[in-house]
């Protein structure tokens, strides 16, 4: 968009930390919001917020976004994490169950 020109409705640009954003009816709003709310279909509720997968470099595409709850603070390292503790606890009720069984025959 140029310098002195007044931005209009669905005019986009790009901020010097590279993320876009697009001239609504409210006013300047990511570009990652407005898409989420597009394919939702509504406005995002006020606990909900757009959060970027990998990177923020437009254009901005879905399956560079997801839908989260606020509050929501777990990490994927975190639940990897979780995952991994219910792997260990798993195998060792499997270990325990097979050497119940080798002993019983």
């Amino acid at each position: 968009m140029p310098r002195g020109k007044k931005a209009e409705i669905g005019d986009r640009t790009v901020n010097k930390n590279g993320y876009e954003y697009i001239r609504t009816e409210s006013g300047w709003e990511g570009a990652h919001v407005v898409l989420m709310q597009e394919h939702l279909g509504r406005k995002l509720e006020t606990y909900e917020y757009v959060a970027f997968k990998n990177g923020h470099r437009p254009p901005v595409t879905l399956d560079m976004i997801e839908l989260r709850r606020r509050g929501d603070r777990k990490s994927k390292a975190s639940r990897i994490a979780e995952i991994q503790c219910r792997i260990e606890e798993l195998q060792g009720e499997l270990e325990l169950l097979e050497k119940e069984e080798a002993d019983a025959t």
